[in-house]
């Protein structure tokens, strides 16, 4: 009899507790849903005052677990502690409330269950604690670092290889605003430090990561100008040093191996209180001292060769000078082959082709005859060339397919600024619609440019132009009527009604 008492009583027991549970399923989004197309389930349980939740992913492992006084899902009133947790099974991040106020200790955990964030929040909203960044050169983080909080705000930030006493930066902020960052080179040995506080000489370093070297030291003088200073190579070989005195200093330059290849004498003007380079040649590496990216040869304090390589290093242009002014320009091709050679007289372009980017320009005479630019493709994008009479330009406009969308003549003018041409403009290879622009404004006729936002369609009528502007779908947003003044000099000021010569050839298919 006793026996089938307790088995009743559990039952019961059992039954109520079934009974207590609600079961909620959600998509991906949270948002409710059937059994059949959940993601995840909630379950919540009363616990004294307040509502037990916990969470679950597809598969049944649980993904939180807290104490809630509101369950509605998003807007959830935490009450102690709650945890999350990854689909294996590891805690995500731990938060601690307060009547739903985040109060207390806040964690926060990575993939591989490191310490991300340690918190403590305030009821205030202000926190303190530290966060930390762990080295992943998969994901293209180079280095380890700590980052201290003091109400809310950054105190301290500790930047390092694999030993947090080994190579590394430390930076401090104080309440005011004031810093001083301080650095450690190979086995912590210190190197100096630089401060916000004025009239102090200091030093800043720069490094290499993955792993972490010292690739740069300058020494600054309390009025901020360098002293002196280091480049390394990643092999940590010296690559450049300089110094500067009190009448004069030097710059030299080495490779990787160690073997000096350049020396630049400054001098230093006093009158404009600057070191003057005067003789040699001033090596300009690139951002990451990887290669060479300028040199430029002095001689009795004026430039005379300037060299600039491309991002592989490699030669592009060779400028030679004479009296501050360009004699020639060498062009070379990433092979090393020489491209061209453009002659200068009297400081401009004479003879020759330059090449800026993808843009080409042609100089016969002093006179530009021929322009061309490409798309990345290497596909003509716009070639305008100058006609037998020399009095105008023919260009040509194509579309990344090759396909004509302009034609225009356009008159010699010394105003750049200031576009005036007669415009044919193609659609699937047949001229559409024809205008006339005179400094920027559209004298006559139609014609449709594309924009950065869609497109905007001209017509000019009488003293009125009629402006239309679609957007990217093609939707008509915008169909004005606007009044020109036709009086000499005039410019307008709207912009939409303006025409240059870029507007054709831009980038926006």
């Amino acid at each position: 009899m006793k026996k089938l008492f307790i088995s009743a009583l559990l039952a019961l027991v059992l039954s109520i507790n079934v009974c207590a549970q609600e079961k909620t399923y959600f998509d991906e989004n949270w948002e409710k849903t059937t059994k059949e197309n959940m993601e995840y389930y909630r379950e919540t349980s009363p616990k004294g005052k307040l509502i037990l939740i916990k969470d679950f992913y597809k598969n049944g492992k649980l993904q939180m677990e807290g104490l809630a006084s509101d369950t509605t899902p998003s807007n959830e009133v935490f009450d102690g502690k709650v945890t999350w947790y990854t689909p294996e099974g590891k805690t995500m991040s731990v938060v601690t409330y307060s009547n739903g106020k985040q109060v207390g200790v806040s964690q926060s955990y990575d993939t591989t269950g490191r310490l991300m964030e340690d918190m403590v929040y305030k009821a205030d909203g202000t926190f303190s604690g530290k966060m930390f960044t762990y080295k992943d050169p998969e994901s293209e983080y180079y280095y380890n670092s700590i980052t201290v909080y003091e109400n809310s705000s950054p105190s301290q930030t500790i930047i390092y290889d694999e030993d947090i006493k080994g190579i590394r930066t430390e930076s401090v902020t104080g309440k005011n605003g004031s810093y001083e960052n301080k650095y450690y080179g190979d086995k912590g040995k210190f190197i100096g430090s630089v401060s916000s506080e004025g009239n102090s000489e200091g030093i800043q370093v720069e490094y290499y990561y993955n792993p972490m070297r010292v690739s740069k030291i300058e020494k600054y003088k309390s009025d901020g100008t360098i002293k002196e200073g280091v480049i390394y190579a990643k092999n940590g070989n010296l690559l450049q040093e300089q110094k500067r005195g009190k009448k004069d200093g030097f710059k030299t330059t080495y490779d990787e191996s160690g073997k000096k290849i350049a020396h630049l004498i400054y001098q230093y003007d006093k009158e404009n209180d600057m070191y003057k380079p005067m003789d040699g040649e001033d090596y300009q590496l690139s951002y990451d001292y990887t290669h060479i990216s300028t040199i430029d040869v002095y001689k009795n304090g004026s430039v005379i060769l300037n060299k600039e390589f491309n991002e592989e290093g490699k030669l592009s242009t060779e400028k030679t000078l004479k009296d501050e002014a360009i004699q020639e320009i060498k062009y070379y091709a990433p092979d090393g082959k020489l491209k061209s050679t453009l002659t200068y007289q009297e400081d401009s372009p004479y003879n020759g082709i330059s090449y800026d980017g993808l843009d080409e320009m042609h100089y016969k005479n002093g006179v530009l005859i021929n322009t061309r630019k490409f798309h990345e493709e290497n596909k003509l994008k716009f070639e305008k060339k100058l006609n037998t009479k020399q009095n105008a330009y023919d260009a040509t406009i194509y579309d990344n397919k090759g396909g004509i969308l302009y034609t225009y003549n356009q008159p010699v003018s010394e105003d750049d600024y200031a576009f005036t041409a007669q415009i044919v403009q193609y659609v699937k290879g047949k001229p559409t619609n024809k205008s006339s622009v005179k400094e920027g404004i559209l004298q006559s006729g139609k014609i449709r440019i594309k924009t950065y936002n869609g497109t905007k369609e001209l017509e000019r009528s009488g003293k009125w132009i009629l402006l239309k502007i679609y957007n990217i779908e093609g939707k008509l947003i915008q169909d004005s009527k606007i009044l020109m003044d036709t009086g000499d000099g005039y410019f307008s000021s709207d912009s939409d009604t303006v025409i240059q010569e870029d507007n054709l050839y831009s980038d926006f298919e």
